[in-house]
């Protein structure tokens, strides 16, 4: 399973995600990089050597935002 190397040159996202579709300019992209690049309209051509991963990472937790305190009642001088 090859990279997609758009992911590869600019990792925005983490690692770079596994190329499943050949552009019209004979490169490997996935996805995401492929309809940003050709649009909706262009023929998705699949890459024969794509495997799709058998284990994927669960996404990564959110974190939570610090508990906010109560604001005092009265305020004393």
């Amino acid at each position: 399973m090859s990279a997609c190397q758009v992911c590869q040159n600019e990792p925005v996202f983490g690692g770079p995600s596994a190329a499943r579709w050949l552009g019209p300019d004979g490169k490997a992209y996935c996805s995401m990089h492929f309809i940003g690049k050709f649009g909706h309209a262009e023929t998705l051509v699949k890459i024969d050597s794509f495997e799709a991963p058998t284990k994927t990472q669960p996404p990564a937790a959110k974190k939570k935002a610090a508990a906010k305190g109560k604001a005092p009642k009265e305020v004393t001088a």
